[in-house]
């Protein structure tokens, strides 16, 4: 049975509406008429807008003319009884089927966001060129200096003993096939505050006067060293800078905007991603430094001590999920019931 419905039809880029009227035949036969314009086609030789809600969906003919219908849930039956509904369409009318997209889009997510970041990132740091980490490093030490870093006061003397010792410990590192991107150096530096170590990107290793003093046994300063050799053999500092823009690109696109909320939660995501990360690897230092100590005196005691140490001298051990590092306490444990795991 045929019907006819009214509406308003617009000729190819132009906006003017014209009277027109269309015959829905049976068979799928569309029959326009209207002063402008008339033509005749199958359903199949038109191009139909999408289905939104009860919106009359609109008919661009062949000949580029459009036709509107004053009476949308007639058009719209007469369609759905007519058409062949995309696969796409019927995939997001099923609430299972969401449901079950959603979760996957979760769990992928989280997979990529725990193993695919650091797996690519470590790979990506790793074939970075070496000049770029040398680049990276000298600037890390100028910065040091400008944020008031300053020459060593330790007597020349101790600080040759020690980087002989440091010398020695990097030769037996590499006896046992411990790989390095970078020959690892020392540096001594005087500064205000509590001990403190770390590690730069061209595989420069920096102990304040601080914690040499506070290390005041001599395992316990080679254990601080071997967690910063730690971060060098893992080549952190550029995994976590290759990690940062990861996420910060990632953050970006799924936000889409500038505005200030998404920056905020862009940040945050990124902040948050940041703080794991390095988590992880402060945990793979200690693992490195631990497995060295076990090596040559059957515990990681000397590590856990000077943690203890450096426990003392913080008023708040955070928790963990607010810091860069895992809780002293923890990493104290972790050190003290420490055995290979092969």
């Amino acid at each position: 049975m045929n019907e006819t419905i009214k509406g308003h039809l617009m000729a190819p880029q132009n906006s003017t509406k014209h009277a027109a009227e269309l015959t829905l035949g049976s068979n799928g036969y569309l029959i326009l008429k209207s002063e402008a314009h008339q033509h005749q086609c199958q359903l199949e030789e038109v191009t139909l807008s999408d289905a939104i809600g009860s919106m009359p969906r609109s008919i661009t003919f062949s000949t580029g003319w459009v036709f509107i219908s004053s009476d949308g849930n007639k058009l719209n039956s007469w369609l759905n009884s007519h058409c062949k509904t995309p696969l796409l369409v019927k995939l997001e009318r099923n609430l299972l089927l969401i449901f079950l997209a959603s979760i996957i889009t979760l769990l992928t997510a989280y997979g990529l966001y725990v193993y695919g970041v650091p797996k690519a990132a470590k790979f990506i740091a790793n074939q970075l060129p070496v000049e770029l980490s040398t680049e990276l490093g000298d600037q890390g030490l100028t910065m040091l200096n400008k944020m008031g870093f300053e020459e060593s006061k330790l007597e020349l003397q101790e600080r040759q003993k020690l980087r002989q010792r440091f010398d020695l410990l990097i030769e037996k590192l590499s006896n046992q096939g411990v790989e390095f991107k970078h020959r690892p150096k020392i540096e001594f530096r005087y500064a205000d505050g509590g001990a403190n170590a770390f590690a730069l990107a061209d595989g420069t290793i920096i102990l304040t006067d601080a914690m040499v003093k506070l290390a005041n046994e001599k395992m316990e300063l080679e254990g601080v060293i071997l967690h910063e050799l730690g971060h060098v053999h893992h080549n952190h500092v550029m995994t976590n800078m290759v990690q940062t823009a990861i996420l910060s690109i990632t953050a970006a696109m799924v936000i889409g905007d500038s505005s200030g909320i998404s920056d905020t939660l862009a940040s945050i995501a990124v902040l948050g991603g940041g703080l794991t990360y390095s988590r992880i690897h402060e945990n793979e230092a200690d693992n490195f430094a631990a497995h060295q100590l076990y090596s040559r005196l059957q515990s990681a005691a000397p590590l856990a001590d000077l943690f203890e140490k450096l426990q003392e001298q913080q008023a708040v051990d955070l928790p963990s999920w607010s810091s860069t590092h895992p809780a002293l306490s923890e990493r104290v444990d972790t050190l003290r019931s420490y055995k290979p795991s092969h």
